[in-house]
């Protein structure tokens, strides 16, 4: 374990004092459930203001297409992986270990996840970036004419407008929560099949975000980067801190106050 000092941004913050304080309600799955109500609020809501108010306004600064981009092909059914990053989200808090050391590091994952989020929201502001790849996808789909065009019509178009694009966040999101999982398969010494698993089920959502021309492979590869950075500086020396004296003590002063 290092012994470099934990920046005290990627500490608990003073916010969860009281979520802490009842960790235990609920037979144990208070924490759980308040970070999805916290995901909600403090990700998917401003996710989808910036997303429609970058629509309205409609000044796109970036182009980054490239030739493979036109190459990829549009496969519809794809888009069962792209939606399984919603199955990301609830897995990053209800297999975080129901032990005081698994709350921690359920805690610090979701700081990293809301800062990353909050970062890259400045991006999409600053340098909003029309997905036009999306033109790429048959009118048929476009108008919910079939099984499969009925998701992208009736849910995905409904839902996110295509800008919001890189680095792209189903990467970013998906990368940190599946480096937690893997963390704590480790912990309770998983199979490796498992872990492999896990990671063959989120190189299909990779893919698919190209699949579903709902993404510039430039977006794929700035949210691999972002969400390697956020592995390396952020969450990997996050949950080692959860394992010292320093985070038990952090905690019951918490809990004392």
């Amino acid at each position: 374990m290092s012994n470099k000092p934990l920046p005290r941004i990627l500490k608990p913050w003073p916010f969860w004092r009281k979520v802490w304080q009842k960790r235990e309600e609920m037979n144990g799955w208070y924490m759980s459930i308040w970070m999805w109500g916290a995901m909600i609020l403090l990700i998917a809501i401003p996710y989808m203001v910036i997303n429609d108010m970058m629509n309205s306004i409609g000044i796109s600064r970036l182009d980054p297409v490239i030739a493979l981009d036109d190459v990829i092909p549009f496969i519809g059914p794809s888009i069962l992986f792209y939606i399984t990053l919603y199955l990301y989200y609830p897995a990053g808090a209800l297999f975080a270990p129901k032990s005081d050391l698994g709350r921690r590091q359920m805690l610090v994952l979701h700081q990293v996840l809301f800062l990353m989020s909050w970062m890259i929201f400045v991006i999409f502001i600053l340098c909003p970036t029309f997905i036009h790849v999306t033109e790429q996808v048959p009118q048929s789909y476009q108008d919910g004419d079939g099984f499969w065009a009925m998701f992208y019509a009736d849910f995905l178009y409904q839902l996110d407008v295509p800008w919001n694009s890189w680095p792209s966040l189903h990467i970013v999101h998906s990368m940190i929560i599946v480096f937690a999982l893997q963390h704590w398969m480790t912990q309770n010494e998983t199979s490796r099949f498992w872990k492999i698993s896990l990671w063959i089920a989120w190189t299909g959502l990779a893919i698919s975000i190209l699949t579903t021309k709902q993404h510039f492979v430039f977006d794929l590869v700035t949210g691999i980067a972002a969400g390697l950075a956020a592995w390396w500086l952020m969450l990997k020396p996050a949950l080692a801190w959860c394992e010292s004296k320093e985070a038990e003590t952090h905690f019951e002063d918490v809990q004392e106050n």
